[in-house]
């Protein structure tokens, strides 16, 4: 059987790679017009036609498998090979046994024979905000398309125990979305020859005219868009379309734990929830250079059970003063009796606003005397967890019916908030508070003193 699919050369050297190039992990870094679902969901089939079992094709939502993928691309599969009715409801086909050649994309004919004794071959799609009830199923192949839009501890949680039985694939597609868990993800494939790690961009697809890129661009450059342009089609990782802090940038603000100096000033900020509290600790040096120079983040953890880590990593430093948020009152006060030497930060009615402007005005890169220009905020290598919302960090999406806002949307703020209420406290000082207890005194050596 030979299908009515032209592939281009980049979507021909994927196919092979896991249809008979024996991978069975790899990601797929496709910009836009580069054909990332056609390709999903060609591949998916010319796979149930190989090898009877059961395919997936993983989207971020139901929604947008139901109504962009089901809708556009299911009915490319021709209907003679298609067993019974579509389950519209579950987005799954159900293909008949198939006997007799197979042309692969890359020209290759194989023999196949479906043993009628087994399940039909299927083809599903999944959203991943349901991946709860995708728990138990078993899987010979699975894509997922635009991973970096998905939660990534779905997979070692629910998608990877699929494979248990199968020894099959996963496929991990997508654009650049920032350096987020897709990013990462993508540095441990091009590491690890076990994994297969392909790139393409809209000229790698002879459909796609440079006329029309050209016009695209034009119009995000006018839009003031052009970070998000770059990402989608030319495969740059930068900070997210309205980052909150644009010029982040890892090759110029991320430096190795030993390029911190040894002789600072050290001072923590945290930002308190049950969801996420995040606890930084930033060094500053006689020039007014900061350095976080580590991370504590608790993630659904009690406080009582993060502050022992919290210790763990202040270890014999002296720390000078912790800064915390002014309405977690009883954070502040367990953390005051455990001995912290915190304060609540002092917060004015654009407390928001100007504590991220002073964190701007110290990444941005200033002229030195001598060599070429630098910030003053440096952040250690192994922050992995503050790094990443530095350039998670953004503004809500600009709307017709709306004002552009100032204040950022609540995600991927945790670190960012625990320096900013670090930064506004250096500047203006220690908020007055006769509910709160003092802090306590502390000795030369940085132990309290009762």
């Amino acid at each position: 059987m030979a299908f009515n699919y032209k592939p281009h050369k980049k979507q021909v050297q994927a196919h092979v790679a896991f249809l008979t190039g024996g991978y069975k992990r790899g990601v797929l870094l496709f910009g836009r017009q580069t054909g990332k679902t056609y390709f999903s969901v060609h591949h998916a089939l010319i796979s149930a036609m190989m090898k009877q079992g059961r395919y997936f094709i993983v989207f971020s939502t139901y929604k947008q498998a139901k109504e962009v993928v089901w809708r556009q691309y299911m009915g490319l599969i021709p209907k003679e090979i298609i067993f019974g009715e579509p389950n519209k409801q579950d987005l799954l086909i159900e293909f008949q046994y198939l006997k007799g050649p197979i042309k692969l994309p890359d020209g290759e004919v194989i023999e196949v024979e479906h043993d009628q004794s087994k399940p039909r071959s299927t083809l599903q799609l999944l959203g991943s905000d349901q991946a709860d009830s995708h728990r138990g199923f078993r899987a010979d192949g699975i894509v997922f398309d635009e991973y970096g839009d998905q939660d990534p501890n779905n997979f070692k949680e629910v998608y990877e125990p699929m494979f248990s039985t199968t020894d099959g694939w996963a496929i991990f597609m997508g654009t650049p979305r920032g350096y987020n868990h897709f990013y990462d993800l993508i540095q441990f494939a091009r590491d690890d020859d076990r994994w297969y790690y392909l790139e393409a961009t809209w000229r790698d697809s002879p459909y796609v005219k440079r006329e029309f890129i050209s016009e695209v661009r034009a119009e995000a450059e006018k839009r003031g868009m052009l970070s998000g342009f770059m990402q989608e089609y030319e495969l740059e990782f930068r900070s997210v379309q309205g980052a909150v802090f644009p010029t982040f940038n890892r090759k110029v603000h991320v430096i190795r734990p030993d390029q911190v100096p040894q002789d600072l000033t050290i001072y923590a900020g945290i930002d308190f929830g049950f969801h996420t509290t995040a606890c930084v600790f930033v060094g500053i040096d006689h020039d007014q250079n900061w350095y976080v120079f580590d991370e504590v983040y608790g993630k659904e953890q009690i406080l009582l059970d993060i502050m022992p880590r919290i210790k763990d990593k202040i270890a014999d430093q002296r720390l000078v003063l912790m800064v915390g948020d002014s309405q977690a009152k009883d954070a502040i006060q367990t953390m005051i009796q455990k001995g912290f030497p915190i304060v609540p930060v002092i917060k004015r009615t654009d407390s928001i606003v100007h504590g991220l402007d002073l964190i701007r005005a110290k990444l941005k890169p200033r002229i030195q005397l001598l060599g070429p220009p630098r910030p003053t905020l440096f952040v250690s290598s192994v922050c992995k967890n503050f790094i990443q919302e530095m350039e998670q960090y953004k503004y809500p999406e600009d709307k017709p019916e709306r004002n552009a806002s100032e204040l950022p949307v609540k995600e991927n703020d945790h670190g960012p908030d625990a320096l900013r209420y670090l930064v506004l406290h250096l500047r203006y000082g220690v908020q007055k508070d006769d509910k709160l207890p003092a802090p306590p005194k502390m000795n030369e050596y940085g132990i309290p003193v009762y």
